[in-house]
């Protein structure tokens, strides 16, 4: 295969018109879809040797990145799912806190400052 037809069948499957293919390579529209159908059904290769390994490259590249971005799902799973436990802990103190010893450690938003604090806050 041409170079040039190489070039024009790349361009064709980037999303270039057929119609500005035809114009600037100078062949039909009709040839253009006859060399796109060629290629999908593996006849002819519009790639030369060092674009195939630039392509093998990006794709164990994309491989290899998606396998980060897999480990970093799994890490954030694992802290969620610490954090929950934490949480839960948590409430559960708060709940024996109050149930057995009376002490309820809630903040209340409406709650008023102690009279000893507004001492200690005026000096």
């Amino acid at each position: 295969m041409q170079r040039a037809q190489a070039k024009m069948l790349r361009e064709y499957f980037s999303g270039v018109p057929v119609e500005s293919l035809s114009k600037r390579y100078g062949y039909s529209i009709v040839k253009i879809k006859t060399l796109a159908t060629e290629y999908k059904k593996g006849k002819i290769d519009i790639f030369d040797n060092p674009q195939k390994r630039r392509i093998a490259m990006s794709i164990m590249t994309h491989q290899e990145e998606v396998q980060l971005l897999q480990d970093k799902i799994r890490a954030l799973e694992d802290a969620l799912k610490l954090s929950n436990i934490k949480a839960e802990g948590f409430e559960v103190m708060m709940r024996i806190l109050k149930d057995e010893y009376g002490i309820d450690l809630s903040k209340k938003v409406e709650a008023e400052q102690s009279k000893n604090s507004r001492k200690d806050t005026r000096k």
